[in-house]
């Protein structure tokens, strides 16, 4: 079941929660809604949980969706564009995550089509191409209301963009942020991650939304970075896989996506 975090009477912020494919892993999806349509930030896994947006959004009277941003490649924020596409939205995205789609969605799509657990939710995802592929910076005006795509990586992935609405103080973070879930360092690149998010920081915005968990403020910022450093610190010192992961498991009791320490003793321990 969606669960709603109203930001503004235009942003609405969307999570099915968990922490599995069935729950498109908590990612959040942002909502926002102005005159000329409504402009999505990462619309989950597959076209079903597409669709359990599109009538949320319809509960509330948003327009129909023309736009959709996607903060980097992984398919809990990427797939579900697919679907908005498919009727007519417009689906911007960076270079290197349009490269990293066309590269590994077909293969992950049917690896989960194999799985009896996933088949259904994904019985009718397909690899989806982006419309507009930017560098830099993409911004779209939707009646009145401007939204910017910012390339901030690489840090969580080469293709990292944060989505900024300025007049409503708003940043959506991707996956350089997670509060309360483990972090994917899988993609991440370490020696970046720092300055991602002095890029996150520097656009001073008031509310911050995550790839992962609850929206907050800078506070986010800041609780990422103590979590990388502590992490790393960790991972580093345990004279042993199993003593790494038991070190970090205590340092975050609860936190949620546990395959995201299993990276960070593959990328800190083993130098992967």
């Amino acid at each position: 079941m969606l669960r709603e975090t109203v930001l503004s009477p235009r942003c609405l912020v969307l999570t099915l929660g968990g922490d599995t494919p069935l729950t498109s892993y908590g990612a959040n999806c942002t909502a926002v809604a102005v005159r000329d349509g409504t402009l999505l930030v990462d619309p989950f896994i597959a076209p079903a949980h597409a669709r359990l947006l599109e009538t949320a959004l319809a509960a509330r009277s948003f327009p129909p969706v023309t736009h959709t941003v996607l903060t980097h490649h992984h398919t809990d924020h990427a797939l579900g564009a697919g679907w908005f596409s498919g009727r007519g939205a417009v689906c911007a995205c960076h270079r290197a995550c349009a490269e990293a789609m066309a590269a590994q969605h077909g293969t992950i799509i049917a690896a989960r089509r194999r799985d009896p657990a996933l088949a259904t939710l994904f019985a009718d995802a397909e690899p989806h191409r982006p419309a507009v592929v930017f560098d830099q910076r993409w911004s779209v005006d939707l009646g009145g209301v401007t939204v910017e795509a910012l390339h901030v990586g690489p840090g969580h992935t080469p293709g990292d963009v944060a989505v900024l609405v300025p007049s409503e103080g708003l940043l959506a973070s991707g996956d350089l942020l997670s509060a309360g879930f483990h972090f994917n360092y899988e993609e991440a690149s370490l020696e970046g991650l720092s300055a991602a998010l002095d890029r996150l920081e520097a656009l001073g915005a008031r509310h911050l939304v995550p790839g992962h968990g609850p929206v907050g403020g800078t506070e986010l910022i800041a609780a990422q970075r103590r979590y990388h450093d502590q992490v790393g610190r960790l991972a580093r010192a345990a004279p042993s896989d199993e003593g790494a992961r038991s070190a970090v498991l205590a340092a975050f009791p609860g936190f949620h996506l546990l395959e995201g320490v299993e990276s960070a003793l593959q990328r800190f321990r083993q130098g992967g």
